[in-house]
């Protein structure tokens, strides 16, 4: 697949989640759609994400059609990520310190075996009355 192929493949990912939303619009009653829709604006960053999508696709290397459409239809969910993770003054660094510190401030687990209810133990073991 050459490079301007991938491109449409992820446009065409991007494009089909904006086509999905807005038909879970149409189908609910009665049927209102929201006011970004009537914008230039939204448009325009709509599409710029669309090719965004086409790009990642072929930075990526991809060279099947289904993966660079998956590729389009997950940039707006890769870009809200990194959007939400890297703040104005904030480095790579800090960014993965406080993914690691959320990791490491999950308690530990403990070593004690879990409490069990008495109604619940006969299904853990053999019972007296097995071979």
């Amino acid at each position: 697949m050459n490079p301007s192929e991938t491109f449409l493949w992820g446009f065409l990912g991007s494009v089909a989640v904006e086509i999905v939303t807005l038909l879970g619009f149409y189908y609910s009653r009665p049927v209102r759609f929201p006011a970004r829709y009537r914008r230039i604006g939204f448009w325009i960053t709509r599409f710029m994400l669309a090719l965004l999508a086409g790009m990642l696709a072929i930075g990526y290397d991809i060279h099947q059609r289904i993966l660079a459409f998956n590729i389009g239809a997950a940039t707006p969910l890769l870009i809200t990520f990194m959007a939400q993770r890297l703040r104005r003054g904030s480095t790579a660094i800090a960014v993965l310190e406080q993914v690691d510190r959320k990791v490491a401030e999950r308690p530990a687990p403990s070593d004690e075996p879990p409490e069990q209810s008495p109604a619940g133990s006969h299904r853990h073991g053999p019972t007296s009355g097995s071979l």
